[in-house]
């Protein structure tokens, strides 16, 4: 989505409110594919003199994924403010400052930026989610399994089970 500034750039200082409907590709966080679903942005940008606009905005969403215990599709609602500066020749020194060509600012990465961090570390189809069995894959919130009854499991840190189990000293 291109916002066109030629008037903010023609009046600095001017304030200019604008609503917007942005389209983010689909893309990977954490290992996690997330997909944006109707980013809607609003807010209002104004020029602060020497080529340089500065956007204000409150953008909102629905982050589709899948949730990291049991790999079921989860939806998030996400809100984020955005507050970003934009100058027509980019500065290696200010990695914040976002760049624009002619007259047209493009909303995507400022919008995706704002949206990434306020994003969950992990998603979860709801807080006591029982994920997946280790050893035969079942969804353990929708059937049970006996794989683990009574099945003793090995790994590198098995020995240290029984000092746990018998109170023993180290």
């Amino acid at each position: 989505m291109a916002l066109d500034v030629s008037k903010a750039l023609k009046n600095p200082g001017q304030v200019y409110p604008f609503t917007a409907a942005v389209a983010l590709p689909e893309m990977e966080v954490l290992s996690d594919p997330v997909r944006f679903e109707d980013v809607r942005v609003e807010g209002e940008f104004f020029c602060t003199g020497d080529h340089r606009i500065s956007l204000r905005a409150d953008a909102e969403t629905t982050a589709h994924s899948r949730c990291s215990r049991c790999l079921e599709p989860v939806e998030v609602p996400v809100r984020a403010q955005i507050d970003a500066l934009y100058a027509k020749e980019p500065d290696p020194e200010d990695p914040d400052l976002y760049s624009f060509e002619a007259n047209a600012l493009e909303l995507e990465d400022a919008v995706r930026d704002a949206l990434l961090l306020e994003l969950p570390l992990q998603f979860f189809c709801k807080p006591d989610c029982k994920g997946l069995c280790p050893v035969c894959g079942v969804n353990l919130n929708r059937e049970t399994c006996t794989c683990q009854e009574g099945n003793v499991t090995t790994g590198p840190f098995s020995a240290l089970k029984s000092i746990v189990l018998n109170d023993e000293e180290v």
